[in-house]
């Protein structure tokens, strides 16, 4: 029985490593655990709580190991994602300025659209209203990203 045992460990192991360097649905993992866990149940009715234990102690290790041979061979940090966002968000400096300022639509807002004031185009929210690409338009809020403009008449 013990090879069975070992090779039903080692069956659940490797499904379970596979579900950490492929996700995807969850079975191999589902079934790697369901695997483990069966290991376990047959140590333990094979062997009494001592080989209970012990195949605990020995699928924990070998799970360890698993992860440490990934991690030596580069396999983990093909899966891993390392980039880091090194841009800043959105400058609200260059919005200084604008509130009162008119401006001539670029696109036609629906509500939101692009507006230019002296030579800069902005990206601005009408009031509500759909106003056409063309017309004349004021800021009357800036509340932190979002420019708010109304058509001049």
């Amino acid at each position: 029985m013990l090879p069975w045992i070992i090779i039903i460990g080692i069956i659940g192991l490797v499904l379970v490593f596979a579900e950490i360097l492929m996700p995807g649905f969850g079975i191999f993992g589902i079934l790697g655990g369901v695997t483990v866990v069966v290991t376990a149940v047959l140590a333990y009715f094979s062997y009494g709580i001592q080989g209970f234990l012990l195949a605990l102690v020995l699928l924990v290790v070998a799970f360890v190991a698993m992860i440490l041979f990934a991690k030596k061979t580069g396999m983990y940090n093909k899966v891993v994602l390392k980039d880091k966002l090194e841009t800043k968000d959105f400058d609200e400096s260059v919005l200084t300025g604008l509130m009162g300022m008119e401006g001539v639509t670029q696109t036609t807002l629906r509500p939101f659209g692009v507006a230019e004031f002296n030579g800069r185009n902005v990206d601005v929210c009408s009031s509500g209203d759909f106003i056409d690409r063309g017309k004349k338009v004021r800021v009357t809020q800036i509340s932190g990203k979002t420019v708010t403009v109304v058509e001049c008449e």
